[in-house]
């Protein structure tokens, strides 16, 4: 509800502006309605009451949104990156930012294994940082215990956590999904069609209540590409293959695996597309 602003003085009552008292009078002369009038310093919304849901409005560690261009609705894609290499440097990830990146993915445990990684939690820092939201998977998705066990107190910051069922590794299990879930984590399944074919059998569509981070076709030992790719983030690129019962109507992935192995600033990454739609 608006509410009209007041002027206080010391001693006295609340007392309303000359201005107002005159529009007031005015109103009521002529009969116009009070709720047709636009108030000069009336009360706006508290924005925190429109904060999508999942993330509490008085938690401090909320995962900040970057201000968009005044005018300009959202997007409803964004840039993500996923990297399981090294990042010290705080200003890499403002980079990352200023470059137009706003999710960063990382690996939270040892390749293949599930020891965690003890750069886990201060790359999450510096990321959040700079403004990017975040999220985690591990190589096994077997350490998915141990790979949100090292996100530490950041735990409350992933925007979900990925089951990697790639070629090499273990098929998926609703055990795996369970136990993300009851960590308070939304888990999302990375695979590709080819992959999840091979791993899980073609007609296995057991799993597709769980999101989709959908992983194109790639030569596994495609060299680092330098730079970054020029095509604009879009969730339909490439196009969805229908599989596992994802990208059918109703049930489109919610991340794209675009451009493998490029070099960012020195650093090995990944770059995807997600859905701001799916993200807090």
């Amino acid at each position: 509800m608006r509410r009209l602003s007041v002027t206080r003085h010391p001693g006295n009552g609340p007392v309303a502006p000359p201005v107002l008292a005159v529009a007031l009078l005015v109103i009521l002369a002529v009969g116009v309605p009070l709720a047709a009038i636009q108030v000069a310093g009336a009360i706006r919304p508290d924005p925190a009451s429109s904060a999508p849901a999942g993330v509490p409005t008085d938690d401090p560690t909320a995962v900040p949104t970057p201000a968009s261009t005044s005018g300009t609705p959202a997007s409803p894609v964004l840039r993500a990156l996923d990297s399981d290499n090294p990042i010290s440097d705080p200003a890499w990830f403002v980079q990352a930012y200023e470059a137009g990146f706003r999710l960063y993915i990382l690996s939270a445990t040892e390749f293949g294994s599930c020891t965690p990684l003890a750069r886990t939690q201060a790359q999450l820092a510096m990321a959040i940082d700079a403004g990017l939201a975040v999220a985690a998977y591990t190589r096994d998705p077997r350490c998915w215990r141990e790979g949100i066990a090292a996100t530490g107190s950041f735990r409350i910051r992933l925007q979900f956590f990925a089951l990697d069922i790639e070629t090499g590794g273990p098929p998926l299990t609703r055990d795996m999904i369970t136990g993300v879930q009851s960590s308070g984590v939304r888990p999302v399944v990375y695979t590709g069609a080819r992959m999840w074919e091979d791993i899980m059998g073609r007609d296995t569509t057991e799993y597709s209540d769980v999101a989709l981070w959908d992983a194109v076709p790639v030569e596994p030992d495609s060299p680092a590409v330098p730079g970054l790719p020029d095509d604009p983030a879009d969730l339909l690129s490439p196009a969805p293959i229908s599989f596992g019962g994802w990208n059918a109507p109703g049930n489109l992935r919610v991340g794209v695996q675009q451009h493998f192995e490029r070099v960012f600033n020195g650093v090995n990454i990944d770059v995807n597309t997600f859905s701001t739609s799916f993200l807090y």
